[in-house]
């Protein structure tokens, strides 16, 4: 049954202070882990320290594994060994070795002589893998036969094994004696063959791999392209190592995905639980780029000052009644230009991401955001026009201005486009994520370059009327 979460962590104050760890115990026996991590999570971390310190290392192991990163890393440091050791020894591979940037170098080594030999010896081998790579989040347990077993011995090594001694059985390898993947078996092949039928004869020999120094986010999308629910990992000489599975796959991209999503809207830091993350860790996040952004505004107040300013410093009088009108239509155009390069750059990024347009893609992308920008430039344009000037909508502004806001917005909307294209691929060209070329850095960008586009195109429309600004 499962727990009334705001119920569970009402109680927790309480049971941090009860100094009998045993009352606590017995008092939690009945709530799941996934339940008690839960309302950890949304209290005050010292309360769930003290909750957990009173917990037994294997249940409070279990909890740690439920928590998200942030929050379990930070609880981590300040258990004892024998609960980090327990749940050193749970968490999958991938994640015992994140586990060690929360801990000093000797502690991690210590509490890997406390876990069973075979798991830090693995744990070992993952470490000398490059970092964020197919090797360091792999598994080593996969079935594995050979050449010369038949299906019955395939199916009693699967019937006849421990359940925990496999990620999946799904797929069975077939391996040389010096551990060259030589084919693959399905579980469904292995079923529907002959009991003697050899596992030479029944593998598939065409097999998708992925070398161990693949990076982790191109090894996910393999997985997603051909829709296998797990990958052999090779070394250099072409040996299995292990696999990387699909729940594995789905969890990386969804991290991807999210962290993405973040750096689209500005804000910096891995894809952690919300509720995990500390006022510090919150600040830290957002604070940067907002600098950044803040900083960039400046440019906007500079072009604002050299073309509205100026004149009217000099010559108020013949300056302010043309600067007034035109400053009336900077929010207008200006926002139309930020919004347009924020929906391409938000566009492109996520194709990128998924691998719908690669960078020598690019002038394809160009070509076609040109013509979506210029056919929704010429629309806003002559909404614009009629906004300005008609009568019945309130402004009935002169020819002139209505004519800048017409062929100022297609111009600004094109360049927004080009903008929001063109830098995201030339970032993943560089070799860098392109969501570092977020929505709200292309705005600005654009708000300030928006604007030498409206006044250079209102200094030539009004040129012709014989009013110069």
């Amino acid at each position: 049954m499962r727990t009334d979460e705001q119920a569970l962590v009402d109680r927790l104050p309480t049971l941090a202070q009860e100094e009998d760890k045993y009352k606590v115990r017995e008092m939690l026996e009945n709530v799941r882990p996934e339940d008690l991590a839960d309302a950890i999570q949304r209290s005050e971390l010292e309360i769930g320290l003290g909750v957990l310190r009173k917990l037994d290392a294997e249940t409070a192991a279990y909890v740690l594994v439920e928590l998200p990163d942030e929050t379990s890393r930070a609880l981590v440091a300040e258990m004892p060994d024998t609960t980090v050791a327990h749940y050193l020894d749970i968490l999958p591979m991938d994640d015992a070795l994140g586990l060690r940037d929360s801990l000093s170098p000797e502690r991690f080594e210590a509490l890997l002589h406390v876990i069973p030999d075979q798991d830090a010896q693995e744990i070992r081998r993952l470490l000398s893998y490059p970092e964020d790579s197919a090797g360091q989040f792999m598994t080593e347990d996969f079935v594995m036969v050979s050449p010369l077993d038949t299906m019955a011995d395939v199916l009693d090594l699967i019937r006849n094994t421990n359940d925990e001694e496999f990620e999946t059985v799904n797929y069975i390898y077939v391996l040389s004696e010096d551990r060259h993947l030589l084919g693959l078996l399905t579980l469904k092949r292995v079923i529907r063959a002959q009991p003697n039928s050899l596992a030479r004869d029944v593998m598939v020999e065409d097999i998708i791999t992925v070398p161990a120094t693949m990076p982790e986010e191109e090894v996910a999308r393999t997985l997603a392209r051909y829709g296998f629910s797990a990958v052999p990992v090779l070394d250099e000489r072409g040996r299995m190592l292990g696999i990387v599975t699909a729940d594995d796959a789905q969890q990386i991209l969804e991290e991807a995905q999210t962290e993405d999503v973040l750096m689209l809207g500005g804000v910096t830091g891995d894809a952690e639980n919300y509720m995990s993350l500390s006022l510090f860790e919150l600040v830290k996040r957002r604070l940067p780029w907002l600098v950044v952004l803040f900083i960039a505004e400046f440019f906007t107040g500079s072009v604002l000052r050299y073309y509205l300013g100026r004149d009217a410093d000099a010559d108020p009088s013949a300056s302010l009644a043309v600067i007034a009108k035109l400053q009336l239509f900077v929010p207008l155009l200006i926002g139309a230009g930020g919004n347009a390069g924020s929906q391409v750059t938000t566009t492109i990024t996520r194709a990128l991401a998924l691998g719908d347009v690669r960078s020598r893609d690019w002038f394809r992308v160009i070509r076609r955001e040109f013509s979506v920008a210029a056919l929704i430039g010429v629309t806003l344009g002559l909404i614009g026009m009629a906004r300005v000037s008609l009568p019945v909508v309130g402004w009935s502004q002169p020819l002139y201005l209505s004519l800048t806001v017409g062929f100022a917005l297609p111009c600004i909307i094109i360049w927004a486009a080009s903008v929001g294209s063109i830098l995201p691929m030339a970032a993943k060209r560089l070799g860098i994520d392109p969501a570092v070329m977020s929505a709200p850095f292309i705005s600005t960008f654009v708000d300030a370059t928006g604007l030498i586009i409206y006044f250079e195109v209102a200094r030539r429309v009004m040129a012709g009327y014989g009013i110069q600004f």
